[in-house]
């Protein structure tokens, strides 16, 4: 059994501050490829006049899903730009925002009274052309999560509104202030999977969020909001529903297989809004944390500069150190500010130089096994990380190198600072 690390939360302002609408972007810069699985093909052209959620760019791959304009505007270029959600340059394209708000409404919504009449066929394809990724940070197409094979029902859907990442809490915020759109996605969702059990897992110390989520969901038929201690690394969705079930999935099995899916509460947001409001998703909640004077959660356009973020509340860019983007645990630092918010953007999290305290420099190995002891899913990093860095991908594979979830614990319980858990998460790559 893995001890599970305690790792400090630095949620005390921004979890009880509302979500903040931040203004339209200037010039959005919207990358082409935000999800895991097929490329996309940009479908404007440089000079096209674009309406806010027009369809800009797809792919005819089952494994993907599109992104929309998140304003209306003309496009100006189409270029690289640094990626957030892989660590690289990839395509993007920039429009600029011509103020006359025009709306694309490509997208037809149901009306509540409708759902139970309305085929999963019919759901599955607003979810898919709505562009929704799973947002709690593997950016899965949701609509491809949720097609599953007849003879595999589920009997559990479990929301995952944990939210373990130390300085995010955009899902917090959205649990609080969005409860009866989640109870709407819910029942879309469980439409879809044949009208499983739910269950709405969070933790204790929600304390504003719990009982919000007891009253919404109160009167859902076979639906539970269990709030327990969980630990940071059981916002993953295979430690959760550890947590919750009692039961792990065997390696090389998907969780659909034992008859369990498991939906991010932002996700659960996106659905309703798409099945519903015709909204695809273009927006989505995200958290500015880490030092700066007032921390906030803001309801932000996909494709924002992270630069417009930080001027707008005045951050000094000549004081931060680095920026890290999507979570300090198993996010990434932005090499340019000038990179913009993804669909997988949950927090914005800076750090000054004032507040720096040089580390421990790397060291060997000492043996301590701290690493082993404290994986979640019970890998051994450092064997793994000598694989890799000797240059045996078949010895890293025998040792399940794909079955990390790449939560970084490995990393921040190591007394010799090695970078166990980027080295292995690239080598998954």
């Amino acid at each position: 059994m893995a001890n599970l690390v305690y790792i400090k939360e630095h949620k005390e302002k921004a979890r009880i501050t509302p979500i903040e609408v931040f203004p339209d972007p200037k010039t959005a810069i919207v990358l082409t490829y935000q999800h895991t699985g097929a490329v996309n093909t940009p479908i404007v052209s440089v000079g096209d006049t674009v309406a806010i959620g027009e369809k800009i760019a797809d792919s005819k791959e089952r494994v993907s899903a599109p992104v929309h304009s998140p304003i209306s505007g003309k496009v100006t270029k189409i270029g690289d730009v640094f990626n957030s959600c892989y660590e690289e340059c990839s395509e993007a394209i920039w429009i600029e925002n011509d103020g006359k708000k025009t709306m694309d409404k490509t997208l037809t919504p149901i009306s509540e009274s409708e759902l139970k009449s309305t085929s999963k066929e019919v759901l599955l394809k607003i979810i898919r052309e709505a562009g929704i990724i799973g947002l709690g940070g593997a950016g899965f197409p949701t609509s491809v999560k949720l097609s599953l094979p007849a003879d595999k029902p589920i009997k559990t859907l479990i929301v995952n509104a944990a939210e373990g990442e130390p300085y995010d809490t955009a899902d917090e915020r959205l649990m609080i202030e969005k409860t009866a759109n989640l109870v709407r996605g819910v029942r879309v969702v469980r439409q879809i999977l044949g009208n499983p059990k739910v269950i709405v897992a969070t933790k204790v110390n929600k304390v504003e969020a719990v009982p919000k989520l007891q009253e919404a969901f109160s009167k859902e038929p076979d639906t539970e909001v269990i709030a327990k201690h969980l630990t940071y690394q059981q916002g993953d969705a295979s430690v959760l529903q550890k947590a919750m079930l009692k039961y792990e999935v065997a390696p090389g099995k998907r969780s659909y297989e034992m008859g369990t899916i498991v939906q991010n509460v932002a996700t659960i947001n996106a659905i309703a809004n798409a099945v519903f409001e015709g909204e695809p998703l273009i927006s989505r909640v995200t958290t500015l944390n880490g030092d700066i004077a007032e921390p906030k959660n803001l309801l932000v356009k996909i494709g924002t500069p992270v630069s417009n973020i930080l001027s707008q509340y005045k951050v000094d860019t000549k004081d931060i150190r680095q920026v890290v983007i999507g979570g300090v645990m198993m996010g990434h630092t932005l090499p340019t500010l000038e990179a913009p918010v993804t669909k997988r953007t949950s927090s914005i999290i800076v750090f000054s130089k004032t507040s720096y305290k040089p580390g421990q420099k790397e060291t060997a190995c000492i043996h301590c096994s701290n690493c082993i002891q404290s994986c979640p899913v019970r890998l051994h990093p450092i064997m793994i990380y000598s694989a890799i860095m000797k240059g045996d991908m078949a010895k890293a594979e025998k040792l399940w190198v794909k079955d990390c979830i790449a939560c970084g614990t490995c990393s921040y319980v190591c007394p010799s600072k090695l970078p166990l858990s980027g080295t292995i998460c690239a080598a998954r790559h």
